[in-house]
C-alpha cells in the first residue's frame, strides 16, 4: 500500500527563491558593489543546499529500514 501523502511540497520554493536570490542585484542594481554580488550568490548558494535536504525529505530517500529488520509498529495478529 502506499504512503499517503499530506505535505504540501515547499523544495520547489527554496529552488525559486535561490534563483532570485542569485539575479536580484543584477536585475535590479547593475552599479552594485562586488560584495553585494557575492553576498546574494552565497544566500542562493545556502537556498539550493536547504533545497536539496527539503527534497530528499520528501522523496523520501533518507534512511530506510534493511529488509532482514522486522516490521515496526503494531499488528492484530501479533
Amino acid at each position: 500500500m502506499a504512503r499517503q501523502q499530506n505535505e504540501t511540497p515547499v523544495a520547489v520554493w527554496y529552488f525559486i527563491a535561490a534563483t532570485f536570490a542569485g539575479t536580484l542585484p543584477n536585475l535590479l542594481f547593475p552599479g552594485v558593489d562586488a560584495w553585494v554580488r557575492i553576498v546574494f550568490a552565497l544566500i542562493g548558494v545556502a537556498l539550493i543546499a536547504a533545497g536539496i535536504v527539503r527534497l530528499r525529505a520528501e522523496m523520501g530517500w533518507g534512511a530506510k529500514p534493511e529488509k532482514d529488520a522486522p516490521p515496526s509498529g503494531s499488528s492484530p495478529d501479533a
